[in-house]
């Protein structure tokens, strides 16, 4: 390989590298706006950020978990219906990491909210994937054990 080869492989290489960073940043602003938006008065003004395709899953082992909602269920039954059911006064989730790169962004929050049966706080991770510079989907982790006794007051039972 002669050195005009190598410095335009080097080139190219940090090119790439380069796009890939400013993409991160980029996924990284779009995932930590999201949720501001989609949880403020007018939770639809976080919908431009999403792809005509975005799909949200809350993940676990409650009655609302592993549904995937679409964009419409997501903006029109997710956020009022449930999230707004379940917290009327709302929530206040505060970033505490956010880890991603060109394809998806997890962001690690600490929630503080008075439930519908008293004080709930939990932690999350919010696991964003992105297509076409939109948000495609969003997974969300937290203790479903919390949001089972605390939200919905489930009881605890010893199984035999």
């Amino acid at each position: 390989m002669n050195l005009k080869s190598l410095v335009l492989t080097f080139l190219t290489i940090f090119l790439i590298n380069c796009s890939g960073t400013d993409k991160t940043e980029q996924n990284k602003k779009m995932a930590g706006d999201f949720l501001d938006l989609a949880l403020s008065e007018n939770p639809k003004s976080a919908q431009p950020l999403t792809h005509p395709d975005f799909t949200f899953t809350f993940m676990g082992e409650t009655e609302i978990s592993n549904i995937a909602f679409d964009r419409e269920a997501y903006f029109d039954d997710w956020i009022p219906n449930v999230v707004g059911a379940l917290l009327p006064n709302g929530i206040t989730l505060t970033t505490t990491d956010m880890i991603g790169d060109e394809n998806g962004v997890a962001v690690i929050m600490e929630g503080d909210a008075e439930g519908i049966n008293g004080e709930y706080d939990n932690k999350y991770v919010f696991v964003y994937k992105f297509k076409d510079g939109k948000i495609l989907s969003i997974n969300e982790y937290n203790s479903d054990l919390l949001v089972a006794t605390r939200l919905y007051k489930n009881k605890l039972v010893p199984i035999d």
